[in-house]
Order: structure tokens, then sequence, then C-alpha cells
């Protein structure tokens, strides 16, 4: 039996003729996870596992395990993306855009307590807009077409299987809390079969809500290629390849710096149906959180500094530390450029070209036991371990490579990671946490696998455990307990009543009590008040079963709010909330939406809080 080439089975799929129905995208992410399997691959230095080790000491090792596997029912083909909205309701989102004629092409929106709950949201997946009834969160077609993207894209001649000229995605939502609107990053796939080889071009917009979800504007350009992406532009791409733009963007919300990161892909393709792989090419951009996801306030990764704009700017390939890569990323000379000749097999094997990065399609969290974040990128064949990788430092991108998950095993690029306590953070986890997968998974097209990462040197507590402490805003107001309340006060008070125990969970969050009661400070969580938007924190006793996640907070440096000079940001497990100490006596101690800017507009609860609220420090007694 003669074996076919993976690649030329996906062309095969996508350039069919005389067919009214053309393949829908699982089915070619499927045979394209078959063609990563004949991709040559950088091999990681196995001495890279240690993730930045202090000096004189020995590299911690990590271990990684897997335990119970469930099913997650609503699949789909993106990653979902999940956030709390102002009254503490939790939403996931997960989007679909079919090339053929039919679709589905959607925006589809879930709701209910967590993830392990959450159902569909028919009243916003199916929501049209009433201005413009051809714009549907249901049916994307006018959306995708109409859009900045798709205004200056165009269509496939053939119209054979890519029936639009722009297919484009909803992937990765926040809430902005200075008005309560919701944001988004969209990833397009326009222009198909720009040199008639069954591609198309890629590039990320960003899309606004005001109506919490029924109605989107996309309002402009985010991240989009060095490169031209005009159809058959062979004076941009003289020789066999092309490169064809920047998409599939995994969103990462770091209020401990104030960025947005967005971790994202580009391909480069051998033209009209030559031979040779397709690589696949890792990037990352950051943008300041108070610019809110608009173009312009984007900067690319490149050449080890954050020094090129989103749209249009240069990028670098980025790759596991090593001694390949010891900086974390290919040099300029080594990276991808279309003047030089050759396949893609070619320039990999004249050192022209990386070789598919192992960290393409990364998703990240914080995982506050290691004190590290965490990566989890498509994994690099057919099939095979789920890898993680780790760094110390967003600024600098070096990811290490920690472990991966031996016979636990899948082909899936869509996938994220949820703390295990609330079932609902993506941005903050601890020592286990649910890594959920969506198409070509272990043992299902949906699922997820409780998942542990121990370390012989997990974080250590940011302060003295064995002390006391006053727990102090910026402006100098301090929390004190009132009766049952937490309450901001400029006045000492007696020092049972300031003084705080930090008692590590030993998973990373810790249970703050008070000296004089003995209570737990927490937020309730069997409501979505206990999430919403100034919620008063109270003061309640642990009970024999150990904490609640209401009563569980993580410490996270606050790099951002005082160059991470000894000050931190208080974050409830449960919500997701930080801890304000407002110097409004009518307000007294609260939690709200993170924010690392000043404005003082919009939201009632958001808008008008400080940074200085929310920055804390610890004053031992």
């Amino acid at each position: 039996m003669t074996e076919t080439d993976p690649l030329t089975e996906v062309r095969t799929l996508v350039q069919k003729r005389g067919t009214s129905v053309p393949p829908p995208r699982k089915t070619l992410i499927a045979t394209l996870c078959a063609a990563l399997a004949a991709a040559t691959l950088t091999q990681v230095d196995a001495a890279s596992a240690a993730v930045n080790p202090a000096h004189g000491r020995p590299a911690p090792s990590y271990t990684i395990g897997i335990g119970t596997v469930g099913t997650h029912p609503y699949q789909d083909d993106t990653p979902a993306s999940s956030f709390i909205d102002q009254d503490g309701s939790f939403h996931f989102q997960e989007s679909d855009s079919e090339y053929g004629a039919t679709g589905p092409r959607d925006w589809s929106f879930y709701s209910g307590t967590n993830f392990g709950d959450a159902a569909y949201d028919a009243s916003t997946s199916t929501a049209v807009n009433p201005a413009n009834p051809r714009d549907k969160n249901g049916d994307t077609t006018w959306r995708c077409n109409n859009g900045p993207t798709g205004v200056a894209s165009s269509y496939d001649p053939s119209r054979s299987s890519y029936t639009q000229k722009d297919f484009c995605d909803l992937l990765g939502t926040w809430v902005d809390p200075d008005t309560g609107d919701w944001y988004g990053l969209v990833h397009n796939e326009f222009t198909p079969q720009p040199f008639g080889d069954g591609w198309h071009y890629d590039g990320i917009d960003y899309a606004v809500s005001h109506d919490q979800g029924k109605t989107w504007a996309i309002e402009g350009h985010a991240i989009t290629s060095p490169y031209s992406t005009t159809r058959g532009d062979d004076t941009a791409f003289p020789n066999q390849t092309y490169d064809y733009g920047d998409g599939d963007q995994r969103l990462f919300v770091d209020y401990a710096s104030g960025y947005f990161y967005v971790y994202y892909a580009s391909r480069v393709i051998p033209k009209g149906g030559q031979a040779g792989a397709m690589d696949w090419l890792a990037h990352v951009a950051r943008a300041p959180i108070s610019g809110k996801m608009a173009g312009g306030t984007w900067q690319k990764w490149y050449d080890g500094r954050w020094s090129q704009p989103g749209i249009g700017g240069k990028e670098s390939d980025m790759e596991p530390v090593g001694a390949d890569y010891p900086l974390g990323y290919v040099p300029p000379g080594k990276d991808y450029n279309p003047a030089n000749p050759g396949t893609t097999d070619q320039q990999i094997a004249a050192g022209t070209l990386p070789a598919k990065s192992p960290i393409a399609y990364m998703n990240i969290t914080y995982d506050a036991y290691l004190g590290l974040y965490i990566g989890q990128p498509a994994v690099t064949g057919d099939t095979g371990p789920q890898q993680y990788y780790a760094t110390d430092d967003l600024a600098t991108q070096r990811w290490h490579l920690i472990g991966d998950t031996g016979a636990y095993t899948s082909g899936s690029w869509y996938r994220w990671i949820v703390d295990d306590a609330n079932l609902a953070d993506q941005m903050i986890v601890g020592k286990s946490f649910r890594a959920y997968c969506s198409v070509a998974c272990h043992s299902s097209d949906g699922e997820w696998a409780d998942t542990t990462i121990d370390s012989t040197a997990p974080a250590q507590a940011p302060l003295d455990l064995s002390r006391t402490y006053r727990i102090a805003g910026a402006d100098h107001r301090v929390l004190m307990q009132e009766g049952a309340d937490a309450i901001s006060t400029s006045h000492l008070g007696r020092t049972d009543q300031t003084s705080w125990k930090f008692t590590a969970t030993g998973d990373g969050a810790y249970t703050i009590t008070n000296v004089g009661s003995g209570q737990a400070l927490g937020v309730d969580s069997t409501s979505d008040a206990g999430r919403a938007w100034g919620a008063k924190p109270a003061l309640t006793a642990i009970g024999p079963g150990g904490p609640t996640v209401g009563q569980e907070w993580f410490l996270v440096r606050d790099a951002a709010g005082n160059g991470g000079k000894g000050t931190f940001r208080l974050v409830s497990r449960y919500s997701g909330l930080v801890l304000g100490l407002s110097s409004d006596d009518s307000r007294s101690a609260e939690t709200t939406p993170e924010r690392t800017w000043t404005n003082v507009t919009g939201s009632p609860v958001g808008g008008d809080r400080s940074t200085a609220e929310q920055t804390i420090s610890f004053l031992p007694n």
C-alpha cells in the first residue's frame, strides 16, 4: 500500500471540485494533526528543564500527574474563553466558522455557576443586531465579511472550498472595569487560496459589545502579519514559500504586570502546492490593559524586546530555552525571510528557517503553587503526551520544558486551563487544575483531565507565616474587623482588630484570619453575589472540612503598581476580584475588578476605583 503525504491529503480535501459540501474545518484539523507528524521538530535540550534557577541552587524538578478525566460537552472549533461579568455571573465563549456554503458560522456563549454546570446561553448565542438583521451571533457571515479585515479581503476565485472571503472567530474575552463592556479578540481567516494552494491568510482584530454579548462591533486590527496579505503577491513572496499571517491567538490577562499577553502563531506555506512540509512558528505580543485591546496599543516580541508594532511589525519565532536557542527565540538572521530560496524542508535543512516550534498554539496561566507561569502548547506530532513549559517572567519570555503527561496523550491544539477550586478562572490556578481539551482529545472530542504539577522547589511564601501583619493600602488605610464585617479604616484600632494571620493551604492559596476573632476573611461562595463587583468581604469561621473557596486568597506580586517593591494584590480565589481598601468611609472594604490604571468614568463599581486602593502592603506587627 502506497503511503500518502499528509499535507497532500489536506490539499486534496480543500481543493476538491464539484462538491456542494466542502469538508468541515474539524476534518481538516484532524488531517493536519497527521501532517504534523511528518514535520521536522526542534529537539528541546533536556538540561533546560530548570526555570531560571538561582545561583548556587540545584535546578528544581517537576512531576506531572493525571487524575480523574471527564467530559466537556460543548467542544467547538476554538478553545473556550471564560470570564465573570459585573453581576458575578459566569460565562464562557466558543466559536466556529466553517468554510462551506451553509456554515455553521457562529459565536456561541454559555453561562452557569462554572464550567461544571454551564449550559448553552440561547438568548445571547442567537441574538440578532436590531439595527442590521444580517448581523447575528448565530450566523457571523455578514459580520466577518464586513469587518475591517473582511472588507479588505477577496474571495477565492473558484469558491469551491472557501465560500466566503473572511471567516472569523471570537477568541479571548475580557470585561472592562470602567464600563462593564465585553471585549474580545477576533481570529480572521481571509483571502482564501492566495496562491492556489488550499490555504488563506490570518490576522487578529478586536471587537466590543456594549450589551453583554448580544451585539458586537469589530473595531479594528490588533495584530497583523509583517508581510503582504494580497492575493498572489509574488513580489512580496518571490520564491517557493509565503507566510500566511498571524492568528489562532490565546489571551492571558496579567494584572501583575498590567498587560494583556497574546500567544499566536504563523505558518510558512509552500506556494501553489509545491512539495514541502508546512512550518508553524510561535509568537507573542502584549498591550497595556488600559488600552482595552485597541489597535496601536500592541507590541510584538522581536529580537528580545517588545519593540515592534502589533499591526505589521516584525516578530520572532519563540522556542524553548536550550542549547540551540539560549534566549528562547530565533535570531533574526535565522528566522523566516521570504527572500530565501527553497521549500520549507530545504530551508530548515539549510538553517535559514526554524523548524516547527514546540510551543506553537500555547495557552498559559499563572500557577500560584509553583510561582511560575505555565504553558501548554499543541502536541508536537499526530498524537503524544501534553508537554508543559514554564517561565518566571513574561517580560523576557524564556520558556523551559518542565515535563509531560506521559501515557495521557492527544492530538489537540484547542486547550485551556481552569483552577480546580473554582472551576471558573483561567488566569490563576493552584497546584492542581483542570486541563480542558476540544477536538482530537485523548478519548473523545471534548474532555478535561485533573492535572497536578508538583515541584521539589515550589514557590516560597512571600511573607513570614509565623508572624502577624496589618494589611494596608497605598493610601495608608488598613483592614480592620468590626463585628462580622471587614472595613477599611485610617484608625489603627485595637491590635487584635487590625492584626491578621496568613496560613498556606498547601496549593498556592492562603487563608487570612483575624487575630482577635480567629475568623477568616472571605466572600460568599454559594452564589453569584459573592463575586459581583463590589462584593464586601466578611469574617466567618473556617469549617471542620477546611476553608471554602470564598475564604481562600492568592497573593500576587504587584509589579505594575509599585515596580514589584513589596506590594501585592489580594485576589479572591472564588471571584478573581481583588481586595480594595477604600479611602471613602461609605464604601469600606470591597472586592472589585483589578485595574492598573486610573479612570474615574463608567461603571459605578469599576470606574471610580483607584489602583492605590488595590495596592496592598503587609506591615509586620
